[in-house]
């Protein structure tokens, strides 16, 4: 009765599927919603490839995956990949049964699944990972993800002991996921320790998740990323097996130092944030099998995609558009410490960062704001900071308690005109930052600000 019901369940979701590309829309969820509609145990039915990857955690989990994806496919494997749908457990039925025959066989060699951390409950117990990769957890939505000890306990909860975890080292939260896995393998960043470890403005771990007893530091990057000890029960961050010990920015290389010695990588990326990224996808492939000369061969020619960030170099000044998460404070406070620490003077800062979804059948929340470290964007090398949108105003107050100076903060009421903010001449580079809800009225402030980059330019020739 079971595997009658799949069939069911998969033969009207491929329907379902057909019948969304006739009409030309996107089939990322729908089909999958069908298909659990009707088998609630639907992703349990599938034959699945002989290697399943599992990537979660706070920040990085598309990065992650789509570069997993990248470098297997371009050498030979042939990967089921979500990287194009949902990470809930509809879109991860959409994108399996994509793959699927008609009796549920999927033809591939490696199933690379972005997993929502929330999901856990509901995509583990039916699809058991081989592997899970995790860079992180951190305070997300406080609506949405309670806070980090939750969803710790939901990931560790889902798995069984079979699974064989990836994690980051220099993330408490992380490390100690699952104790009941065995298999475990551990990254992390040696290169460039902090020679000061100032205490962040918000941290995730302040105490020990085993005794309770208050954590001490080595170091930290920030927020909770670094390295902790407990000197109550012992309990301390795992030494990486997996370390980036050297970054040439100027070269954009890294290298890793590993079991069998060291290897060195294009830098795809100059944030930190994706040095960590980057490690994990190393471990984790090297676990799978490949070859370092394997691994480069996607570094060397992969790039961060470009609805997350994308550079343009108009006349002497360059524009970068830049994913900024809404609701997620630490990912949004990691963009402005970037742009802060970029070389230059007087950086213009357009932000258009009000999450859409949340205004929808939703009660809307602004409490994230200020577990944000807006302090970064009263960096002198910034001179201009551009809010738009309804939220404009909250921001504006989030910013004078953060020491901004007032006068250097344009506020602008619709999102699309948020260019016309910006004083472009005497401006340095430019920084679009914008939240994925908010892609349309982003791609016309682009356009706009490309016009009056381009105008300035031509003007001082």
């Amino acid at each position: 009765m079971k595997k009658i019901r799949f069939l069911i369940a998969l033969w009207a979701s491929k329907a379902a599927r057909l019948l969304l590309r006739l009409l030309k829309r996107k089939a990322t969820s729908t089909p999958g919603k069908v298909a659990l509609a009707i088998d609630k145990s639907f992703l349990a039915g599938f034959k699945l490839p002989k290697t399943v990857i599992a990537v979660t955690g706070t920040n990085g989990k598309t990065t992650v995956s789509n570069l997993l994806t990248d470098i297997l496919t371009k050498n030979g494997y042939r990967v089921t990949n979500n990287s194009y749908g949902s990470n809930i457990q509809a879109g991860i039925a959409s994108v399996l049964l994509q793959d699927a025959d008609l009796f549920g066989k999927i033809h591939t060699d490696v199933a690379v699944l972005e997993v929502d951390e929330r999901s856990s409950l509901r995509v583990y117990p039916f699809i058991q990972p081989d592997y899970l990769i995790c860079n992180n957890i951190m305070r997300d939505s406080v609506k949405r993800n309670a806070h980090t000890e939750f969803i710790s306990y939901i990931i560790s909860s889902a798995l069984t002991e079979k699974t064989h975890l990836i994690l980051n080292a220099d993330c408490l939260n992380t490390a100690t996921l699952a104790q009941q896995c065995k298999n475990r393998t551990y990254f992390g960043l040696e290169a460039e320790k902090p020679e000061v470890s100032a205490e962040p403005y918000i941290s995730d771990v302040v105490y020990c998740p085993t005794c309770g007893g208050e954590l001490k530091h080595e170091y930290l990057r920030y927020n909770h990323i670094g390295r902790m000890y407990c000197e109550n029960c012992g309990l301390k961050s795992p030494t990486p097996d997996f370390a980036v010990t050297a970054i040439d920015w100027e070269n954009s290389t890294f290298t890793v130092r590993h079991p069998a010695g060291e290897d060195t990588y294009t830098l795809i990326n100059d944030n930190i944030v994706n040095v960590f990224n980057y490690c994990g996808v190393i471990a984790m492939l090297t676990r799978l099998g490949l070859k370092p000369d394997q691994i480069a061969l996607g570094f060397d020619s992969s790039k961060i995609v470009k609805s997350r960030f994308d550079k343009m170099t108009i006349g002497k000044r360059d524009l970068y558009v830049l994913l900024a998460k809404g609701q997620n404070p630490i990912a949004l406070a990691r963009t402005f410490d970037y742009i802060a620490h970029l070389p230059g003077e007087n950086k213009g800062i357009v932000i258009n960062d009000d999450d859409l979804e949340d205004n929808i059948n939703n009660s809307e929340s602004t409490c994230w704001l200020y577990d944000c470290d807006f302090r970064y964007l009263a960096h002198p090398s910034i001179g201009q900071i551009v809010f738009a949108g309804p939220r404009r105003y909250d921001q504006m107050l989030r910013a004078k308690m953060a020491g901004i100076d007032e006068s250097k903060v344009t506020l602008v009421e619709q999102p699309e005109k948020a260019a016309q903010g910006l004083m472009i001449q005497g401006c340095g580079d430019v920084f679009l930052l914008y939240e994925m809800y908010r892609t349309k009225d982003s791609a016309v402030i682009k356009k706009e600000l490309i016009e009056m980059m381009e105008g300035d330019a031509a003007n001082e020739n």
